[in-house]
């Protein structure tokens, strides 16, 4: 049931007749609260859209690396440091 008084109905009539919006206070009194919250802006419309997306990719940033020759500038050099690594290209600890 709505409460309003008769001088807040008057007003609302003399709106309604003059062809003038509401203020935002009416809004409360004239419907009830459902505790909604909603975007609102000029020309939004109420028209539903659903997009079609496409899946997600992983990336796999552990995969082998592509075979290269043992014997290169670098893998002399970092034998020569004494420093090794796995089948992967991971550096070995020790």
């Amino acid at each position: 049931m709505l409460k309003l008084t008769e001088q807040e109905k008057q007003e609302i009539v003399r709106y309604l007749e003059s062809g003038r919006e509401l203020p935002e206070k009416y809004r409360f009194l004239l419907f009830e609260d459902k505790r909604e919250v909603e975007l609102v802006w000029n020309g939004k419309t109420n028209e539903v859209c659903n997009i079609v997306l496409p899946f997600q990719t992983i990336e796999q940033v552990d995969e082998p690396r592509a075979e290269k020759p043992d014997d290169t500038r670098d893998d002399i050099l970092f034998k020569a440091m004494g420093v090794s690594f796995d089948n992967r290209g991971r550096r070995l600890k020790g």
